[in-house]
């Protein structure tokens, strides 16, 4: 009998506007999706916080809403990448090339997962094991 190979995750996080937001909903959260502007980086935050500070201070501004999703890939996938500081010790995020976010994609280890929703004035934390998408609409 061949031994089953166990490889190590790693959870990163993405802050993505509503558009973004969108997207991932219609690829049944199966797909990383590229900022709206033409970049040509995403950045995947190794810390939630860090990712829920980006939503709240760029995503809700520009958009009205911003929120976080939670990506669990394979530490072997992500180890190819940068893994920069930006500012504080904390802020440490994975420097991924847009044009490779479709390949990266199907390494992902099951769905990508809603975290926190920011509008305006209100946030919500979505506590693990619950409906998601039910918990950001209201």
């Amino acid at each position: 009998m061949k031994p089953i190979a166990l490889r190590h995750t790693v959870a990163v996080y993405q802050a993505v506007g509503p558009q973004q937001l969108a997207a991932l909903i219609r690829t049944d959260w199966r797909c990383i999706e590229p900022g709206w502007g033409g970049e040509h980086f995403t950045y995947l935050k190794q810390r939630q916080r860090y990712a829920e500070m980006i939503a709240r201070q760029w995503e809700v501004p520009l958009y009205g809403a911003g929120y976080v999703v939670r990506l669990v890939l394979p530490e072997d996938a992500l180890r190819q990448y940068d893994l920069e500081t930006v500012a504080y010790e904390e802020h440490l995020e994975y420097r991924v090339p847009s044009c490779e976010l479709r390949t990266l994609s199907r390494e992902l280890v099951g769905a990508i997962q809603p975290v926190a929703a920011f509008m305006d004035r209100e946030s919500y934390s979505i506590p693990l094991g619950s409906r998601p998408l039910a918990s950001l609409i209201g």
